[in-house]
């Protein structure tokens, strides 16, 4: 029996002749005779982690008038932000969007250009520029902007390029208000826009997570932007997703938003496999040194997800036994 058909992953996969050491690649080797008997199948899966992860940021930022003064924050904080991106030697690329979502370019990135990358000429000034997105009113809805800017017919015409298929996407949301996207993503905002990033996760084969930089959930907050309303329904995505949740308050919000840039620094922790293994068979080392209790086998799909990423450009290795029902 031949492996399962590989679906897109966190690494590219290499058919079963896949020379070893191939950067990007993920050898598959089989101990033991594939076809169905009655003795065990033990393989090997090798992965490489990324040496530069590559990540796509949305910024969804607030473009109602009490949302001025963290704007000018915003853009003070672009030189900075783009440097911290840069020192942590991500391949990322960024675009901005409103959380307008009566305009008729709502979901549409702003700038120009409408994509920036570390070989942006001077990528700051480019980052501050589409900060500065046009005022709008209320009601704000970034998750149902964020929704627009993602799917069709967005993805393919005005915002051509910005969502790699080899990429991880980082959401950051910037509001003082919560979200109010039920005329998108309907009565249950947040359960939608989760369902969307795993969509986007399932076809790249990357994580995704969204960030929130809002008014204190439960309570709001007094700073910058004058009072801020609680961000619940942010928070709530944020933390379902593995994002960041921060005071739209916080007296320096450049700070802020520079740290979010070190969320996507430390590669993938998910590497899926090309079989169900037998859980207690399951052997998992990085650059030759055997891992104990700092990881997890999931079923369904069948991965291997450890505590903390491995080093960038580190070998990982999985060997397991095959689940006999798979062989069978």
């Amino acid at each position: 029996m031949s492996p399962p058909t590989a679906r897109h992953f966190l690494l590219p996969r290499c058919t079963l002749g896949c020379v070893v050491g191939l950067v990007g690649c993920t050898e598959f080797v089989l101990r033991d005779n594939p076809e169905p008997t009655d003795d065990e199948v033990e393989v090997t899966e090798t992965f490489k982690q990324v040496d530069r992860p590559r990540v796509d940021l949305l910024f969804v930022v607030d473009n109602t008038a009490s949302m001025e003064p963290a704007r000018a924050a915003l853009a003070d904080a672009a030189e900075s932000f783009v440097a911290t991106l840069d020192a942590d030697q991500l391949a990322w690329q960024l675009g901005v969007v409103s959380t307008d979502l009566d305009s008729h370019l709502s979901g549409v990135l702003q700038g120009e250009p409408w994509i920036i990358t570390p070989a942006t000429t001077d990528g700051p000034a480019a980052l501050a520029r589409a900060l500065d997105v046009a005022p709008g009113q209320a009601p704000t809805g970034g998750l149902g902007a964020a929704t627009r800017a993602l799917t069709e017919p967005r993805r393919s015409t005005d915002n051509r390029g910005f969502r790699r298929p080899d990429a991880a996407l980082h959401i950051v949301v910037l509001s003082d208000a919560d979200d109010q996207s039920g005329s998108v993503l309907g009565v249950e905002p947040a359960e939608a826009f989760l369902e969307l990033l795993d969509d986007e996760a399932t076809m790249s084969g990357h994580p995704t997570a969204l960030s929130a930089v809002v008014g204190d959930p439960g309570t709001g907050c007094t700073g910058l932007a004058g009072t801020a309303l609680p961000g619940d329904i942010y928070a709530e995505v944020a933390e379902a997703s593995d994002g960041a949740v921060a005071s739209i308050c916080d007296a320096d919000l450049g700070t802020v938003v520079r740290q979010l840039g070190t969320l996507v620094q430390d590669g993938t922790r998910r590497f899926e496999l090309q079989a169900v293994p037998v859980p207690d068979t399951v052997r998992v080392e990085v650059d030759g040194v055997r891992l104990d209790g700092v990881w997890e086998l999931d079923l369904d799909p069948p991965a291997i997800v450890l505590d903390t990423p491995p080093p960038l450009g580190s070998a990982l290795s999985v060997r397991y036994t095959i689940a006999r029902s798979v062989t069978e």
